[in-house]
């Protein structure tokens, strides 16, 4: 913690205030009447074109040109930047979970059919992929959507949508060519060029981007590199208009990812300080039922869980060969044996990635219809040591106890926990919609959608070969997702200043899931939700330079199945989560267009919160699964301001304010923490003894923090003849602490960011410096709650009467049991600390 000098530098950011509120440089999207003042963004975030600033949503948009001033190079920027989005970066540039207005999930993006309440869309088109590799060179702008969108948007937009948008090629020749270098072997070269292939009919652009990264931090067991990346981006667009009544737009892009294995890092059991009781190291020890887990640590710690901020700690991963201990019978010795923990290590991803649109002017008086349709067809690979420690376990039986018995061989099987798959991932989408002329006085639009999404996952070990086990053999399983929907909004001038809209969704999405074993399906689950989402919106415009708006929506992130895991201990589906509330909203331009001021408050209630619930399967192991055991309300706050003084400078800061609670709601793990160590009878139907010790009432909503601001400041103006300048730009952000999950206890920290970009363009030519983490601040982006396998997974110390008979106990039917799980821990990220570099890039 830095905190005078993280102190001064965040107040004179603030002071000197700067979040991408409405602004660009991009001549084409300027309002000529204000080039004097800030230039304003068209966006599409409400399915018309229209200014940000006329939009009744709460929107914060930024323009390519806004991206590349900043340096802004990947969403974890734009979370920085954004007031009300909470963006981090938990597993490497896998698994994005983005959260908007405090609604997140800790199983999103990682528990089958658990997304996160914000979806993301480029071009139009939904993309459930990963983004933090997306090249942001190709950008024209970005849109943030924040509140429930789900009946404009469709599925999964509950808490708000992320729009990138890319370029349309012009009619003109032109490119640029950038290349970035920075310390910690980062290397980044782009390129685009766009060209009329039939005048004023046919252009194209290409565009393209290869990235590699070193990585900061190191392997303690093999002292080697983690947290690497590299990637490559190809894109070709296709624009055509060969009629005045006709456009059509289709883009093709192609990515290949090839990253290290993540820096993550496990804060064990022994370092737990809080809520003493049977689940702690203290109570673990070996078990002659697992006689291939050896223990290699022992702590009298009887602490259950860990209270405070959870620091950074050392990186200990089995993902290259290693010495460990290992057995080659059920009763001979341990001795240190060179073994590899991962068959494959790091993400590797292959993804092709199309979307088209067609728009059609219908007649002169401006009926149109529009057209989106996107694929994808995606590969990977994951490799990851999921214990997080220098723990190297097999979780095979004593032969004794039956044919699930057996020595394991390390040239074969897969150790304990080790996140080794192959996935084929392909999904498709398409929207049709038809909107009224946008001039009447009652205009509206209405649309069909279908989305159609599969999964086939192989579970690969060193037997297997890198590509994973057959399809339908033992260990692999497919999912799908099948979404049907129809919308539709209608907009009304009541007067010349008022405006009523009103939009709903009629939505049927299905989910399946089938596990395999050896060809015949083992398990075979699948569930269908329907709804109807509406939103009224009632918007009054005084004087063109004056917006306000209220708005009342729904919004549903859709329920599931557990699978296998879930159903066997009587959890096999969950809920939908569903959102009832609104927001009022103001916007302001001032100055003569020199000032731009917005801000919104909003209230929500939550049902059926999607919750991360661990609950064991027998012989100490758990499972992760998705239940509904609470409700929730959400209110806050976001406000946003810039301003240009003078035309070299332009500043602006936002501020965002979010009250996430639970309203009610029993969580097992609670109890457990509560209780000293005890098994709750089941935590969606408490015993009046349990209930309380289970609430999780007045708790805050993990991973969603509850303050952010941030700020920067643009400058920039010209020197000499030509179109010569300097330019400068500091930027900078807050987010105060956020829990790792609903107990409140562990969290990330306090983090502040501030970042610098200057230089000089020449003509054609700009040359820049940058820093990125000035202060090098070194808090953790996330953690999550996980487990510690190095204590055993015998439980010893135990009073009988806590034990069951067939654990040894003496426990009766009906007594309290003690909770014979691992011991909880965590696992977090390292953030990447301060960084320096040099910038070049060449327009022609």
């Amino acid at each position: 913690m830095r905190n005078s000098l993280r102190t001064l530098l965040l107040a004179a950011t603030v002071l000197s205030p700067g979040t991408a509120l409405a602004q660009s440089e991009d001549v084409a999207l300027q309002d000529p009447g204000a080039t004097e003042g800030i230039p304003e963004i068209v966006v599409t975030a409400r399915k018309v074109e229209e200014s940000v600033n006329d939009a009744p949503a709460a929107i914060t948009a930024f323009s390519g040109e806004t991206l590349q001033d900043r340096g802004l190079i990947d969403i974890n920027d734009i979370g920085a930047q954004t007031p009300g989005l909470s963006f981090s970066q938990a597993f490497g540039r896998d698994t994005d979970r983005p959260v908007i207005r405090g609604l997140g999930n800790v199983l999103a993006g990682v528990q089958f059919g658990v997304e996160s309440g914000v979806a993301i869309f480029i071009d139009g088109a939904l993309f459930r992929g990963d983004v933090q590799s997306l090249n942001f060179d190709a950008l024209e702008r970005v849109e943030i959507v924040k509140g429930s969108q789900s009946a404009l948007y469709g599925r999964n937009t509950y808490s708000g949508a992320i729009n990138f948008i890319t370029r349309t090629p012009g009619d003109e020749f032109a490119g640029t060519i950038r290349a970035r270098a920075a310390e910690f072997d980062e290397y980044m070269v782009s390129a685009s060029v766009e060209f009329p292939i039939i005048e004023d009919g046919l252009s194209a652009r290409v565009d393209g981007r290869y990235y590699e990264y070193g990585g900061q931090y190191r392997n303690s067991l093999t002292d080697r590199l983690v947290g690497q990346e590299e990637s490559t981006n190809v894109a070709l667009t296709l624009y055509a208009t060969p009629g005045d009544n006709l456009q059509w737009r289709t883009r093709i892009a192609y990515e290949e990812q090839d990253d290290g294995t993540p820096a993550l890092f496990l804060q064990g059991a022994g370092e737990n300080n809080c809520s003493p009781g049977f689940r702690s190291a203290n109570y673990r020890g070996s078990s002659f039922a697992f006689p291939f887990w050896p223990v290699t640590r022992a702590s009298d710690n009887e602490n259950q869980y860990f209270c405070g901020v959870i620091e950074p700690g050392t990186i200990a991963l089995n993902n290259d060969p290693v010495p460990t201990p290992f057995r080659t019978s059920p009763f001979a010795p341990f001795t240190d044996t060179v073994i590899d923990g991962t068959a494959i290590d790091g993400y590797y991803k292959s993804r092709w990635f199309g979307s088209t649109g067609l728009d059609v002017e219908l007649n002169d008086d401006g009926w149109l219809l529009q057209a989106i349709g996107a694929y994808r067809n995606e590969f990977s690979r994951t490799g990851t040591d999921s214990d997080h420690s220098d723990a190297l376990v097999y979780f095979i039986l004593n032969p004794l106890f039956g044919p699930a018995g057996g020595v394991p061989n390390p040239d074969v099987d897969n150790p304990a926990f080790a996140n080794t798959n192959a996935r084929r991932i392909e999904d498709l989408s398409a929207d049709i919609r038809l909107l009224s002329p946008t001039d009447r006085r009652i205009r509206g639009l209405v649309g069909a959608y279908f989305y159609d999404f599969s999964l086939r996952n192989r579970e690969v070990t060193f037997g297997t070969g890198p590509d994973g086990a057959v399809f339908g053999g033992d260990g692999t399983y497919e999912e799908t997702i099948r979404n049907y929907s129809a919308y539709a909004r209608i907009e009304g001038d009541i007067t010349d200043t008022l405006t009523l809209g009103v939009e709903g969704r009629y939505l049927s999405e299905e989910k399946t899931r089938a596990e395999f074993d050896d060809r015949p399906i083992d398990f075979f689950s699948s569930g269908t939700i329907t709804d109807f989402v509406p939103r009224v919106t009632l918007d009054w415009q005084p004087v063109p330079e004056t917006l306000v708006y209220a708005i009342y929506t729904e919004g549903n992130k859709p329920g599931g199945t557990n699978g296998s895991a879930g159903a066997d201990i009587g959890r096999e589906a969950y809920k939908s989560e569903t959102l009832r509330g609104g927001e009022i909203g103001f916007k302001q331009t001032l100055l003569d267009g020199r000032m731009q001021f917005n801000a919104a408050a909003f209230y929500n209630e939550i049902d059926n919160v999607q919750l991360t619930t661990a609950l064991p399967v027998g012989g100490g192991a758990l499972t992760s699964v998705a239940t509904n055991q609470g409700n929730a309300e959400v209110l806050g706050f976001e406000a946003e301001i810039t301003a240009r003084p003078v035309q070299p400078l332009t500043l602006s800061a936002g501020v965002a304010y979010t009250d996430a609670t639970f309203t009610e709601g029993c969580d097992d793990f609670q109890y457990v923490l509560n209780s000293g160590g005890l098994v709750i009878s089941d935590a969606s139907n408490p015993t009046a003894e349990e209930a309380p010790l289970c609430s999780i009432a007045g708790n805050r909503l993990p991973l969603g923090s509850p303050w952010q601001a941030n700020g920067a400041m643009d400058f920039r103006t010209g020197f000499g003849s030509g179109t010569n300048e300097v330019f400068a730009n500091l930027n900078g952000s807050y987010e105060a602490s956020k829990f790792v999950q609903v107990h409140n206890l562990a969290e990330t920290g306090d983090t502040f960011l501030l970042n610098a970009r200057a230089g000089v363009q020449l003509g054609p030519i700009e040359l820049a410096v940058f820093g990125r983490n000035l202060t090098d601040e070194d808090t953790i982006p996330l953690a999550t709650r996980w487990f510690d396998l190095r204590y055993g997974i015998g439980v010893t110390g135990v009073p009988g009467e806590f034990v069951s008979p067939a654990n040894g106990g003496t426990a009766a039917p009906g007594d309290p049991l003690a909770d014979r799980s691992f011991p909880r821990a965590f696992f977090g990220a390292l953030r990447k600390g301060r960084t320096f570099g040099v910038e070049a890039s060449f327009r022609f």
